[in-house]
């Protein structure tokens, strides 16, 4: 007979899989496929940095010394600091919010070498926006700003193994921007695909 012996990182491992699907299966319907995505609230994630958490257990503790010392100047200081980590929560959304991410091209290539992806970001407001980081695929990154024009075109390359239609999965475009606090990102699928002979 034979004796099957189940590892204690097995069922972590199915636990970890099946989330990671559920969490696929979300995302898909909440920002499906496209080859032109706007970002509104719908497609955009907000959550405290390390330094942002630090920041609010900093607070916590000015709030318990102050309370404790009964000492107005203190409560003062730690309301205010309060009121910009809420305000620096606007402006890193609105860093993000209002972009137009389009999927220009992308290259025909043989296998081995890396294919060309062009995304262009643009602007309808006016607004400017501020340390844009591109990340496709944890292989090529980009770091771009929105000041004086009103449209940016990114040119990411990634690998290639197998022939036929490369898919490169989901685009991760982030900011800290203003004060490192918080971190808003996206992931979007812009639904191209590159040609690989």
């Amino acid at each position: 007979p034979e004796v099957f012996v189940i590892t204690a990182a097995e069922p972590w491992q199915r636990y970890r899989d099946r989330a990671r699907r559920r969490w696929v299966r979300w995302l898909d319907r909440r920002i499906p496929p496209a080859r032109q995505v706007t970002l509104d609230q719908r497609r955009i994630f907000i959550f405290p940095t390390r330094i942002g958490f630090f920041f609010l257990f900093t607070l916590l503790v000015m709030l318990l010394a102050a309370i404790n010392y009964q000492n107005n100047m203190s409560f003062a200081l730690t309301f205010l600091l309060a009121n910009v980590f809420v305000i620096a929560v606007l402006h890193t959304f609105s860093n993000l919010s209002g972009l137009t991410i389009h999927a220009v091209r992308a290259s025909t290539v043989f296998a081995g070498q890396h294919a060309e992806f062009e995304i262009m970001i643009s602007r309808e407001n006016g607004r400017q926006h501020f340390a844009l980081h591109l990340d496709w695929a944890r292989e090529d990154t980009a770091t771009v700003n929105l000041q004086d024009s009103d449209e940016v075109h990114v040119k990411l390359y990634l690998p290639t193994e197998r022939r036929g239609w490369h898919n490169p999965g989901r685009l991760l475009l982030e900011t800290v921007y203003p004060l490192g606090l918080l971190r808003a990102w996206t992931w979007v699928d812009l639904d191209v695909q590159a040609l690989v002979y």
